[in-house]
């Protein structure tokens, strides 16, 4: 695979989804979970939830994640990894859902494996 890049998105531990049925809103998954999910269906090559142990967005106070609850302003990070155009088109499909967010993108230099 050749033209690679990865983008990394931020949001909030307590990230809403929107426009979501009373029902989901209660009992639904998190904002990482759907977009996981959303990231497998369309079909693209990589993607990574990583755990982020300390750290603020937007220039909150610091939030540090050694507690049993996590508080919503804790920082959260999913990593895609796949073809430039492959990522527009899902970043596309998916802004209603992103509009919330801050998205990074970093071209990949070089691929070694």
């Amino acid at each position: 695979m050749k033209n690679l890049i990865t983008i990394r998105i931020y949001f909030e531990y307590g990230q809403k989804i929107e426009n979501n049925s009373f029902w989901k809103k209660l009992y639904g998954s998190d904002f990482s979970e759907v977009l996981l999910k959303r990231a497998k269906n369309f079909g693209l090559h990589q993607v990574l939830h990583l755990n982020v142990s300390k750290g603020y967005l937007n220039d909150q106070n610091v939030n540090w994640g050694q507690h049993e609850i996590r508080n919503n302003k804790h920082p959260h990070l999913i990593e895609i990894l796949d073809s430039e155009e492959k990522i527009n088109a899902f970043l596309d499909e998916e802004k209603v859902l992103l509009q919330n967010t801050k998205i990074l993108m970093v071209k990949n230099e070089v691929l070694l494996k």
